[in-house]
């Protein structure tokens, strides 16, 4: 949407409408239901200072850092650069998770465990424990930086008592917790941009937010690996894991499964609308002879 208003103004200015920009302004609230005009700078603890925005926008800092808080599925989280900055193209892996809860739930499973793998800001684990009833929710990032972060929406979303916040790599900070064979959910946002395409992002992702979130080794396939052969020590027959892919990496990414023999069913795929974005996998309750 947001590019889509910057083609509006570009369209407004060229017909020679008057101040094309407030004019873009209102489009966008017209069409959001008057969203714009109902804005509540409040969230940003004060009068905020424009000058200061403008100059840190200027030297490339994401206007979420400099503001300190995120939408995420119509919640505003904080946001720090220790974690990265919440996106909307996530948001599709959370729904597909709510959904697979909610099924869940439905079948007579009362207090589904879920893990997450990386939860950076902790928008995933936050929504989750937001938008479900007795979900058990265990969070870990490798990254300490990350984890204080996602505490700081653990806390102001308030779902203390849902989400536990775990340090470590991978699946190591949920062993010995009576997870294993008994998670009905595992669910990641992994790194999955090649080293060598790391550097050709946009300055101001590789400048400010952290490179263990979006680095995932040569090609691209290191934590992928790492989840598939982990996942089936801690999900219940049955149980589901969940992940976010890049553009193209289905079929990659599907090899892998099938390396992994005869643990998991078919792999199903997600779409936005445009390009595969999640992909899904139950355990197998018994493997196929």
């Amino acid at each position: 949407m947001i590019e889509r208003l910057a083609e509006i103004y570009a369209e407004f200015r060229k017909q020679g409408v008057e101040d094309p920009l407030l004019e873009t302004l209102r489009f966008a609230d017209l069409v959001s239901g008057g969203a714009l005009r109902r804005a509540d700078l409040s969230i940003l603890g004060g009068e905020p200072d424009l000058a200061d925005i403008a100059r840190q926008r200027a030297e490339g800092r994401p206007l979420e850092y400099i503001l300190g808080v995120a939408p995420f599925l119509g919640e505003m989280l904080e946001c720090r650069q220790g974690a990265l900055i919440p996106r909307e193209e996530t948001e599709l892996l959370t729904l597909t998770c709510l959904g697979f809860i909610e099924k869940q739930q439905a079948a007579g499973v009362q207090v589904p465990k879920i893990i997450e793998l990386g939860t950076g800001s902790g928008n995933i684990a936050v929504l989750l424990a937001l938008r479900t009833e007795n979900a058990e929710i265990y969070a870990s990032d490798i990254s300490e930086e990350a984890v204080g972060v996602a505490a700081a929406n653990v806390e102001k979303c308030g779902v203390t008592g849902r989400v536990t916040l775990l340090s470590g790599d991978m699946f190591e900070p949920f062993r010995g917790k009576g997870l294993e064979g008994a998670t009905d959910l595992v669910v990641c946002n992994p790194p999955y941009i090649p080293s060598t395409s790391v550097d050709k992002l946009d300055n101001q992702i590789i400048d400010h937010e952290p490179r263990v979130a979006l680095d995932a080794g040569a090609y691209g396939m290191d934590i992928f690996r790492r989840l598939i052969t982990g996942a089936p020590e801690f999900l219940r027959p049955g149980g589901m894991l969940a992940f976010e892919i890049g553009a193209g990496q289905e079929k990659f990414v599907s090899r892998l499964f099938r390396k992994a023999g005869e643990v998991y069913g078919p792999v199903e795929q997600v779409d936005d609308g445009a390009e595969i974005r999640v992909l899904t996998v139950i355990r197998r309750f018994f493997p196929r002879t």
